[in-house]
């Protein structure tokens, strides 16, 4: 019931299938009507008639720019989140060049894996102050952060927003043009019955049906790695959101709120499978741990010196067929095929298959792991800014860090535009580093801000060292 009146599940008409339920939206605007709004796939040729006047339109010319700049140069932001999902829009945004300050309590809320071990990533290219937003001085500190802010970011459910004093209504008093952006467990474009109802990743993993699709059926349901596997893409997802409120604003001069949610993004990484209507077939697919792919064609298997993945998803057999040591295999029915390949693939090393089955659109890829692609693309943080204009993947070893440690980071590689600046973050700052300086900025003075350390309505630390022992 919760996902279809709160928007997360809509049921469009379809043309072909009647009504049908698919996945909503992933990423929306508070108040646009328009996100409910969802038409059908289009059936062959639908558009053609549209396609003279798209062929008579000028072409566009990309803005002229020496592209010396991020993207977001210039553009403040307050973080009010913590863990993974909140922490990672900050921490993307510090990436095109906005200006991030984080607003952590003047205690933690959470233990310190949570606190600190994620937040070595999540609150990198930071700045750190701690208040208590209890407090009158605290909470007269954060509205005058707002009040000079573009972006204010928080996860949590529109109870937890309200009772913060950022309703809709409150942060349009406090700043106009400032934009909200929120993300939780289970809100949608519309109210529903859990929409302040409390989440996290593994609970948006066991709604969604991640565990029971992983573990392989509802007997044997099992999480989905330990953490993040939404979480992550939940905060890109806000930041999507925040794009069209920043296109908006730039449009309108109105800010607003942004929205993204964990169930919504846990139902997109199952998009092949969320949809349904009357007569579907049961999709029937791999389930488990133990499933190594999807048929023969689509499969891991063994190879003389590890393990490899072959993709032969369109050619299927005509790929054995141009293999000497295959061919005798392609007339074979499917049924049994994967382990017949199985022994053959056993017989020669990965490269020997990699060259066979080279020449067409099927492929050959040896299994890696996270640690071997790490060490293979390390930068060492001392030997000076890591080079990533040109890398699909680098990691940093941070060896300067101020915890007195070194970690191994992922490098800002995944968006690399050819006109703008990337930048890599700095280290995440042991946490309320710069309240001093921060309240400073805002226009305390030096005796008001020890008042409020005094008075326990700020911080300057929650230990003496970086890790708390």
């Amino acid at each position: 019931p919760h996902a279809l009146a709160s928007g997360l599940v809509l049921t469009v008409d379809d043309p072909r299938h009647g009504p049908m339920r698919q996945l909503g939206n992933l990423a929306w605007l508070l108040d646009d009507a328009g996100a409910m709004d969802k038409r059908p796939g289009p059936v062959a040729d639908e558009f053609r008639a549209d396609l003279p006047a798209l062929l008579a339109e000028n072409p566009r010319v990309a803005p002229e720019g020496k592209g010396e700049g991020g993207w977001l140069d210039g553009l403040k932001v307050v973080d009010l989140t913590n863990v993974i999902a909140g922490p990672t829009i900050g921490a993307t945004l510090a990436r095109f060049g906005a200006k991030v300050t984080s607003v952590q309590p003047v205690n933690p809320s959470v233990d310190p894996w949570n606190a600190i071990v994620f937040g070595l990533h999540a609150h990198r290219g930071k700045d750190s102050v701690l208040l208590d937003l209890g407090s009158p001085a605290g909470r007269a500190a954060l509205e005058r952060l707002i009040a000079g802010a573009d972006v204010v970011t928080m996860n949590g459910t529109d109870e937890q927003r309200d009772a913060l004093g950022l309703s809709p209504d409150r942060l349009a008093a406090l700043n106009p043009r400032a934009i909200l952006v929120q993300l939780d467990a289970w809100g949608g474009p519309m109210r529903g019955p859990k929409s302040d109802h409390l989440g996290y990743d593994d609970l948006a993993q066991a709604a969604t049906g991640v565990m029971v699709r992983f573990g392989g059926g509802p007997d044997t349901p099992e999480e989905h790695a330990h953490f993040g596997t939404i979480d992550a893409l939940t905060g890109y997802a806000a930041c999507v959101a925040l794009g069209a409120a920043l296109e908006r604003r730039r449009l309108t001069g109105k800010g607003g709120v942004a929205r993204a949610a964990l169930a919504g993004c846990g139902a997109m990484i199952q998009a092949q499978f969320m949809y349904d209507f009357d007569g579907r077939a049961p999709f029937d697919e791999p389930a488990g741990r133990q499933a190594r792919g999807w048929g023969p064609f689509y499969h891991c298997y063994r190879a003389a010196d590890g393990w490899m993945f072959f993709a032969a998803p369109t050619e299927r057999a005509a790929a054995l067929a141009r293999v000497p040591e295959l061919a005798d295999l392609a007339g074979q029915d499917e049924d049994g095929l994967a382990e017949a390949l199985a022994d053959r693939f056993a017989t020669h090393p990965i490269a020997h298959w990699q060259t066979r089955l080279g020449g067409g659109s099927a492929s050959v890829v040896p299994l890696g792991s996270l640690s071997v692609n790490r060490d293979a693309n390390l930068h060492l943080e001392s030997n000076g800014p890591a080079d990533i204009r040109h890398a699909t993947y680098r990691a940093i070893r941070h060896d300067r860090h101020p915890m007195g440690r070194w970690v191994d980071l992922v490098a800002p590689n995944a968006v690399r535009p050819d006109r703008a600046a990337i930048t890599i973050p700095g280290h995440a700052p042991k946490p309320g580093a710069q309240t001093r300086a921060i309240l400073s900025q805002i226009g305390l003075t030096e005796a008001d801000i020890t008042a409020m350390i005094d008075e326990g309505a700020a911080a300057t630390g929650w230990s003496d060292k970086y890790l708390p022992e």
